[in-house]
């Protein structure tokens, strides 16, 4: 049975990604005006950008568990089908795309090399597949060399031990700079508390998802925001205790939603789609700003709501007439929950 309030999770934490991305673009297209408004849409890119990363890279490693219990060619095959192609296939159409419109004044231009070296240095958003990749190699490794990391109940000097790598690996990824590596050890923690909890979670959300709980949680979430923002970016290590808390407030008004509805509903749906959105996004939302441009619409709400919308909506459609035409598979994308016994990818 599926636990709704992962998939309200996904469809908020992939809003998030777009309209983080629809406002970024819309900075550097410098069509935020110096003032309190910029100010404030500033301290909203630094909010979302503490925990919506992290978020996914936590969702994903609750899951991961189980697909280490089967054999290491049914793991190494599924995580190619899952991540791999996806990466590759969606880096070489976008990046061609942005290829064919370097020379018509896009935000971020691509260079050829830049699509060549896919293999070791990902661009765009494509960096999360990359990285979630190597913590999918990460948590194969540990459990061929510690085989108890898949038993259950986990016991308490493997959850010890998780922990001691998880932490490594953040100081590791915080002291260097070596490309998508250090982010992923930088991501790697979050990755590892979804593996430590996945049993205990729905547990947990059961008893401290009330009134109180979340206005107390959002209250520290604050406090860690404000702190990281004195000493650094939202990505840095200074942030890593936001992330943590955003992420659990994240889940605790997740299943509060959840815990209402008698059915599935469009943030489930969006949460399903959260992989093909997250693939298709950036060439949806550029695709807007680039009309709007043009038609001389410079109005900056209408840039955020129109590149929010279409970024999730026409992905979304995509991923409906891709599944009608039963090639999902080859698209990169997974099927829709409940159309096979191969769970869907938790990557967005």
């Amino acid at each position: 049975m599926r636990q709704t309030y992962l998939d309200v999770a996904r469809g908020a934490g992939i809003i998030l990604v777009v309209y983080g991305h629809v406002l970024r673009g819309v900075f550097a297209a410098e069509l935020v005006p110096v003032g309190t408004l910029g100010t404030v849409l500033a301290w909203t890119d630094y909010v979302i950008y503490t925990f919506h990363m992290p978020l996914f890279f936590f969702l994903s490693g609750l899951h991961v568990r189980n697909s280490l219990r089967g054999t290491q060619r049914e793991f190494m095959r599924s995580k190619v089908r899952a991540i791999v192609y996806p990466y590759l296939l969606w880096s070489i159409l976008q990046g061609s795309v942005q290829l064919a419109m370097a020379s018509h004044g896009v935000n971020h231009p691509l260079m050829l090399s830049d699509l060549l070296a896919i293999g070791w240095r990902p661009f765009a958003q494509f960096w999360f597949l990359y990285a979630l990749m190597l913590c999918m190699m990460g948590a194969w490794t540990l459990a061929r060399f510690v085989p108890a990391v898949t038993q259950e109940p986990m016991a308490m000097p493997i959850r010890g031990l998780l922990a001691g790598v998880a932490a490594t690996g953040l100081a590791v990824g915080a002291s260097t700079q070596w490309g998508i590596l250090s982010t992923t050890l930088m991501n790697w923690p979050f990755f590892v508390l979804g593996i430590l909890v996945s049993n205990a979670l729905p547990g947990w959300l059961e008893s401290n998802s009330g009134n109180r709980a979340c206005v107390a949680t959002a209250a520290v979430f604050a406090a860690a925001v404000a702190f990281a923002h004195r000493f650094g970016v939202a990505t840095s290590v200074w942030a890593v205790p936001a992330a943590f808390v955003g992420i659990a407030l994240s889940l605790q008004l997740s299943y509060r939603y959840a815990s209402r509805q008698m059915r599935y509903t469009w943030l489930t749906s969006i949460g399903f789609a959260s992989m093909p959105i997250y693939l298709m996004h950036i060439l949806a939302m550029a695709g807007v700003r680039t009309v709007l441009m043009r038609a001389g619409i410079t109005d900056l709400a209408t840039h955020l709501a129109l590149g929010t919308v279409v970024g999730v909506a026409v992905p979304m459609v995509a991923y409906i007439l891709v599944l009608r035409a039963g090639c999902a598979r080859i698209a990169g994308f997974p099927l829709w929950p409940g159309r096979s016994a191969v769970a869907h990818p938790q990557a967005a």
